[in-house]
């Protein structure tokens, strides 16, 4: 007798969610952002995002709160806000069970950065670093950011490497629309991701997990060109500990991300309010037709996510002295 296949868990590791303070008539309020009002209603809004999930089976979501959308694209962040920020994102998941909240911090701004990113993850005990991609013109692999990339692992802890506005995103939204506006962010997050991928960074932090959004996916064309995904090496199987999101369910996207970075190197994921939530239906339908057997599909609708999620736990348990 055939045994009837159990559903998916679905893990979506892009939402986010604004805490009380930066909502509506908040002390550190700040504009939409160009949102609809339904989409700030959203974000501000921690029922509105379990409760969507909840109808559309998923199981839970990674929230975050980036540095740019709180604090702007320039200028010095308020730590004591910051600070209040992360306090929030920590208590998400005592009201709400599904949400797992992630640290914020300004990784550029060197220790100061490494602190928050600490005290967030040893104190707060949240479960991951959300990071911008940028920010004033320098990238991941710039000095600055090491600090905080050391933290994360250290502790074994996932980070997420959010888009940013392209500097001269305005000139993008002229010649493109919002469109255009996305096309730079992703030109951001893909320059995000090559500049880890050429530094010393993976082999010196064997701990570290970056996620990527896959806005950023245009990068692998030149990613291809050598260095640890050359074509050799992708086909010996060798995956770096770089992941990226689907930020949706195209198809023909997850099979793209699939076929280069292996479907043990993708996660499910939205950017929700700004998308709608992955339906049960339409995820397992999608993951079909990318051509993803069964086993795949379970890795990345929410397989790959749990396990990135489980690594502190896994190494704290190993490196316990009860098992020595």
């Amino acid at each position: 007798m055939t045994r009837p296949t159990p559903p998916l868990e679905i893990i979506d590791f892009h939402t986010h969610l604004w805490p009380p303070a930066w909502g509506t008539g908040g002390r550190y309020a700040r504009s939409r952002h160009g949102f609809a009002p339904e989409i700030h209603r959203k974000i501000t809004t921690p029922a509105s995002l379990v409760e969507e999930f909840c109808a559309a089976g998923v199981s839970r979501a990674v929230v975050t709160a980036t540095i740019e959308s709180l604090f702007g694209a320039e200028g010095p962040v308020d730590l004591a806000a910051l600070r209040e920020a992360n306090d929030w994102l920590g208590t998400l998941s005592d009201d709400h069970p599904s949400l797992i909240g992630f640290a914020v911090t300004d990784a550029f701004s060197g220790e100061a950065g490494a602190a928050e990113a600490e005290r967030a993850i040893s104190q707060v005990g949240l479960a991951g670093l959300v990071i911008d991609s940028s920010r004033s013109g320098r990238f991941l692999a710039d000095p600055a950011v090491r600090p905080t990339l050391e933290v994360a692992a250290r502790h074994h802890v996932p980070v997420f490497v959010h888009p940013v506005a392209h500097p001269d995103s305005q000139f993008l939204i002229e010649g493109a629309g919002m469109l255009g506006n996305s096309l730079g962010r992703g030109l951001m997050n893909g320059v995000a991701f090559l500049s880890v991928i050429q530094s010393s960074l993976l082999d010196d932090l064997p701990g570290l997990h970056l996620v990527f959004a896959t806005l950023g996916l245009g990068a692998i064309v030149q990613a291809s060109r050598g260095g640890v995904y050359a074509r050799q090496e992708r086909a010996a199987g060798r995956r770096p500990n770089i992941y990226f999101d689907t930020m949706g369910h195209d198809p023909a996207i997850i099979a793209t991300l699939t076929g280069f970075f292996g479907a043990d190197r993708v996660v499910a994921g939205t950017d929700w309010p700004i998308l709608s939530a992955l339906s049960h239906d339409s995820l397992g339908a999608s993951l079909a037709l990318a051509g993803l057997n069964d086993e795949e599909a379970r890795l990345v609708a929410g397989g790959n996510a749990n396990r990135l999620l489980k690594l502190r736990q896994d190494n704290d348990l190993s490196t316990s002295p009860d098992q020595a």
